[in-house]
């Protein structure tokens, strides 16, 4: 199949190795349509120990058991993140280790200034000493520690965010710009002049500063290559290893460069290049781009993404899928889901959510989404066609200009808030360019003006880098050529230049019109919904802190009430529970731990109080739900924050389960931290003639079961909730079941956050801290007494439609 996509799980190993749980994990990944995983030590407990003989052996076993399985099996260099540390033991072995970096020291008269040199014990990734013994430590344990046949079936290796130093972006947090000792002898060796002399022009304008700065970040984007990419490349390509590695801040090359340098560069030395796509709404359609275009030129089989890292609990297959139709749409082919956890403790809830496939409430309606993407991917353009033009990004241009301090007022995240200086301007018309083509349909590739002088070859008319050629190059404003006759050059191979000024020549003359599916439908079938309760609802219970250490929570009991049933539901295990001031028994279960609430807890009871004491030294403030037959109900009536939510405010009270059930608005029926579904049916009647597909109207969820005559017509989301009917269905009545599912923000929220359900959660979207995940005119504290909850029900009714 043409642009065909796999989808493997970034699956976050955050429990002890337990053998017969991690087949379990796979096996359900597996059957969730997921192809396979990237084996990724994510807030590993060390048990057992991490790279111990009894970890390989574990892990030993479970690449067996995946083999059985069919499922790809790739393994993360790293306990944590970002790679080359080996979780700290790197730093054990080489506790000398060092970060450096050079800064500009402003005069208290603020006439002048100097140079200064700072450091710090760390891991640094411009070290191949420290690199080695990195891969001595991860890369040959595993060789050596995994039986020859699991080694064997391993795919590759994901490597993840490493940059200058130690990753953390010492230029965007204090101005200051990567050093090395062993920079001024290269620098001299190189270039025949001394580089001391010139560090200040890094800082400050002055006579050939333009020049010193691009030589000196191409110094710096040579120095991660050789220190950390290069040796790490060919280990796996000694070893019949893929090697993935995305780096930190590809969204454009100003945010870029004081991480890695030049993207190009580093991404030429990774086997299978890949990008890192967070949040849940299509970005830019610049470094999308990136990875697809370094895969062609260096004829790499595929490029990678690690995608929807932190795009919040309310990801629905709706948003899924056009996040994934828009990457793929820029020619990549793997995606990895970030992130999948293991156990889904309070930590994992909030540990950039969402853990998908296996904790969203739809997890069941995954295969059917995964293949629906498969389809529509092999209807997209073929990108792997000759390009209409190769656009040059200004990489040295925006090196030449560049001013470190520029960096401190820009989101450390996804690289907004650039300043309109001179590098930021030419940053600005690059992203500018690209959206312009990007609209016009036209078929680009990207690269940089280094890339084009060192690697490109002029040949019978076209522009050959690696295994792509180009015989038009459309020049971005900024760049800057070593060669100053390099665009002469070009256009004397017979090559078409084009600038911002005249791109537009490269539209096509004409378009092939687009094939109409346009569909009409009868007139709805107005008849009423019958809502059947559920066995089972939930509330999340909001613990708050007492001084002696212990928590506590109350809910209220509508009284005479008689609700059966109930028990609390803990992510974490905790030393004790008592409700009511009754201690009771917490057994594990269901990946958790739960507590059976007996009836006489609360039988007389006008309210719950819930108590618990936290194991020491383990979390908190655990994340739980009292569970049982009863509704869910607002003292407030619910208002619209938005058209995706509803704001219930004050206190929530427990009653009986309703008889019956409103289900326009299950919020405020009853349901708002609901993570099952719940089933609406009706009788629907079928006496036209080729009708094909069934289509729900005024719906809001995440997705929908359907069955009709008690026959599965399949799984569908919005926009559009719509089915197909059988072929030769008679004419008659019908029942018509549909489960429709609610988003799993309802369940883990934040709740209280200022915007509820964010395109974008962090971890402290759950402490009401504004950071870098807020926008930016929220407040410094965004937590509020509303509650937010994804909207849910159906008002609607059902349409029946035909071709035209």
């Amino acid at each position: 199949m043409r642009n065909r996509l796999s989808f493997l799980s970034l699956w976050s190993i955050n429990d002890a190795l337990n053998l017969e749980e991690l087949k379990a994990g796979l096996d359900e990944l597996r059957l969730a349509g997921v192809e396979g995983v990237i084996f990724h030590p994510r807030f590993y407990p060390n048990t057992p120990v991490y790279m111990s003989e009894s970890y390989l052996n574990i892990i030993s076993d479970l690449i067996i058991y995946a083999k059985t399985r069919g499922m790809i099996f790739w393994i993360y260099d790293e306990n944590g993140w970002p790679s080359g540390t080996a979780g700290g033991e790197v730093m054990k072995r080489l506790p000398n280790s060092t970060c450096n970096w050079v800064e500009w020291v402003s005069d208290q008269d603020e006439h002048g200034g100097r140079i200064a040199f700072g450091s710090k014990l760390a891991v640094s990734s411009l070290d191949p000493v420290a690199t080695y013994t990195f891969i001595d430590i991860t890369y040959d344990g595993y060789r050596k520690g995994l039986s020859a046949e699991a080694f064997d079936y391993v795919t590759g290796f994901f490597s993840d965010e490493v940059a200058f130093l130690d990753g953390h972006g010492i230029t965007v947090k204090t101005g200051a710009i990567p050093w090395d000792d062993r920079f001024a002898q290269q620098y001299e060796a190189k270039y025949g002049e001394a580089l001391l002399p010139l560090l200040s022009l890094l800082f400050i304008e002055g006579e050939g500063y333009e020049r010193f700065r691009v030589r000196y970040w191409e110094l710096l984007t040579d120095a991660i290559l050789a220190g950390f990419y290069h040796p790490v490349a060919d280990w796996c390509e000694t070893y019949g290893k893929k090697f993935t590695a995305h780096l930190k801040a590809e969204e454009s090359p100003f945010f870029q460069l004081s991480y890695s340098g030049s993207c190009f560069q580093v991404l030429k030395a990774v086997e299978t290049p890949a990008i890192d796509a967070l949040e849940r709404y299509p970005g830019n359609n610049y470094y999308p781009r990136i990875v697809h275009s370094v895969a062609m030129q260096q004829g790499r089989s595929a490029s990678l993404v690690e995608a929807m890292g932190g795009s919040g609990w309310g990801v629905s297959p709706e948003s899924f899928t056009n996040y994934v139709m828009w990457l793929a749409n820029h020619g990549i082919e793997q995606f990895v889901l970030h992130l999948n956890q293991l156990k889904l403790n309070t930590k994992a809830i909030q540990d950039w959510p969402p853990s998908m496939p296996s904790h969203v409430t739809w997890k069941d309606a995954f295969p059917a989404l995964l293949a629906s993407l498969q389809d529509q991917a092999a209807l997209l353009p073929d990108l792997k066609a000759k390009p209409d033009v190769l656009i040059v990004t200004p990489t040295r241009g925006i090196m030449a200009t560049f001013d470190p301090k520029d960096t401190m007022q820009m989101n450390e995240h996804d690289g907004s808030n650039i300043p309109r200086s001179a590098s930021g301007i030419i940053n600005e018309k690059l992203l500018a360019l690209v959206e312009a083509c990007y609209a016009s349909g036209i078929h680009y590739e990207l690269s940089e003006e280094r890339v084009i002088e060192e690697d490109g070859i002029l040949m019978n008319g076209t522009l050959r880098i690696g295994k792509r050629d180009y015989d038009h190059v459309l020049v971005a404003d900024g760049c800057r050529w070593n060669d100053t006759g390099m665009e002469d050059k070009l256009r004397s191979a017979g090559i078409l230049i084009y600038g911002s000024d005249n791109w537009q020549e490269l539209l096509p003359s004409s378009r092939v019109p687009e094939v109409s599916s346009e569909k009409e439908g009868s007139r709805p079938l107005q008849t009423p919904w019958m809502v059947q309760p559920p066995q089972r609802n939930q509330i999340y219970v909001e613990f708050q802190d007492q001084l002696d250490g212990k928590l506590t929570a109350e809910l209220s009991l509508e009284q005479p009430v008689k609700i059966s049933g109930m028990s609390l539901f803990l992510h974490d295990l905790v030393q004790e529970v008592r409700i009511n001031g009754q201690m009771l028994t917490i057994v594990p279960q269901h990946g958790g731990f739960e507590v059976n609430v007996p009836e006489i807890v609360f039988a007389i009871a006008s309210k719950l109080t819930i108590g618990v004491s936290p194991l020491e030294g383990g979390e908190g403030c655990p994340i739980a739900f009292l569970r049982g037959q009863f509704a869910v109900i607002s003292q407030d009536e619910p208002v619209e924050k938005d058209e995706h939510q509803w704001m219930l405010k004050g206190a929530f009270k427990l009653v009986p389960m309703p008889a019956s059930i409103d289900g326009a608005n299950l919020i405020s029926a009853g349901f708002p931290f609901a993570g099952l579904p719940i089933t609406v049916s009706k009788t629907i009647q079928m006496d036209e003639k080729g009708i094909t597909t069934l289509q729900l109207t005024d719906v809001k969820a995440a997705a929908a079961h359907v069955w009709l005559a008690g026959e599965e017509l399949g799984w569908c989301w919005g926009p559009d909730f719509q089915v197909p009917i059988p072929k030769g269905l008679a004419a008659g009545s019908y029942e018509l079941k549909v489960n429709l599912y609610p988003s799993t923000f309802n369940m883990y929220g934040p709740h209280r956050h200022i915007d509820g359900d964010r395109y974008l959660t962090s971890p402290d979207q759950y402490k009401g801290i504004k950071n870098f995940a807020d926008r930016a005119d929220a407040p410094e504290l965004t937590k509020v007494i509303e509650s937010h909850f994804v909207k849910w029900g159906i008002s609607g009714d059902v349409r029946l439609i035909h071709q035209k």
